[in-house]
């Protein structure tokens, strides 16, 4: 398990990329100082959350019997629709969310827009791939956090980097970022398969 790997996985399901646009969206009606605090607290809590998965929701897998094989075919099967539906819906403009929230640092900040469903799936994954392995589960975590930061300095520098770069990069990257996400998709399941042994002889 390759760091590059884990990263390339976490910036595609988890980082900046798809949280910018998105933040952008969210909180263009905003003044600077309100769109600060958002970005703070939602980083915070989606990392809080992220860690959470990692350290507390891998011994609940374990426990209902969910290995890494099966994480993997899960993940590779929410990768794929994730993919399907960001490539289906390419050039539609990041919106913000339809109906007000008590708290959108939580919701839908830190979930879903930071926290995708596959990326949940990512987490487990490689947690589980690297039981046994402290530098592993540690290099794992740091890459993690490594994401979370770099979503928060997206947030932070949302309007600079839209204005400079503009929605249309974004969109364009996006799209180049969930063709990527479909192949790694395809990666995952054909590694479950490989690892459950289906193909082997009788």
């Amino acid at each position: 398990m390759r760091a590059a790997y884990v990263l390339a996985i976490f910036m595609v399901t988890l980082g900046p990329i798809k949280t910018v646009p998105a933040f952008f969206a969210m909180t263009k009606d905003l003044d600077p100082a309100a769109q600060r605090r958002l970005a703070i607290k939602g980083a915070l809590a989606a990392t809080a959350i992220a860690l959470l998965i990692a350290l507390v929701l891998d011994e609940v897998a374990v426990s209902w019997g969910v290995g890494a094989e099966d994480l993997l075919l899960a993940g590779g099967i929410l990768l794929f629709l994730g993919a399907r539906d960001a490539i289906i819906h390419f050039g539609s403009p990041p919106t913000a969310p339809l109906a007000p929230s008590r708290d959108p640092a939580i919701a839908p900040l830190a979930i879903p827009t930071i926290i995708t469903p596959w990326g949940v799936v990512a987490i487990l994954v490689f947690v589980a791939l690297a039981e046994g392995d402290p530098i592993g589960t540690l290099t794992v975590l740091g890459i993690l956090i490594g994401t979370m930061i770099l979503n928060l300095a997206g947030m932070l520098f949302a309007r600079q980097i839209v204005g400079l770069v503009g929605v249309v990069t974004f969109q364009v990257a996006g799209w180049v970022f969930s063709v990527l996400q479909a192949g790694l998709a395809v990666d995952f399941i054909a590694k479950a398969l490989k690892h459950m042994n289906l193909f082997q002889p009788g």
